[in-house]
């Protein structure tokens, strides 16, 4: 975690199952959505499944969501696939709110989403 970072917020990574799995939790927003995307594009060489756990964060905001976008449209460039484990209720919100939800590759729990992606 960088000096900048509030202490609300920490990335989680680990290799599961093939699949690199990235667990932000606490806060999402424009403060730190660059560690987040930082260690995203961190996955290993030769690993083309990604999973991203939303479901410890307890704020998300517009910068968290361009971020999932953007790593929904480099993922299907790069022919890596990608899964999404849905965030609380308030980050759900926000998705069906953008009327993208139904687009993205949500799953109810992380064994679901390791399985698909």
């Amino acid at each position: 975690m960088s000096a900048e970072t509030p202490a609300e917020f920490a990335v989680h990574t680990d290799l599961v199952d093939g699949a690199y799995v990235v667990t932000p939790s606490g806060e999402l927003d424009l403060g730190t959505v660059g560690e987040l995307r930082e260690l995203i594009a961190a996955r290993p060489a030769g690993c083309r499944r990604l999973v991203l756990d939303l479901s410890r964060l307890t704020f998300f905001d517009t910068s968290g969501m361009r971020l999932v976008i953007e790593t929904m449209h480099e993922a299907g460039a790069g022919r890596t696939s990608l899964a999404l484990v849905r965030g609380p209720e308030d980050v759900q919100r926000l998705f069906a709110l953008a009327h993208v939800e139904d687009r993205l590759p949500f799953f109810d729990d992380r064994r679901a989403a390791i399985g698909h992606a």
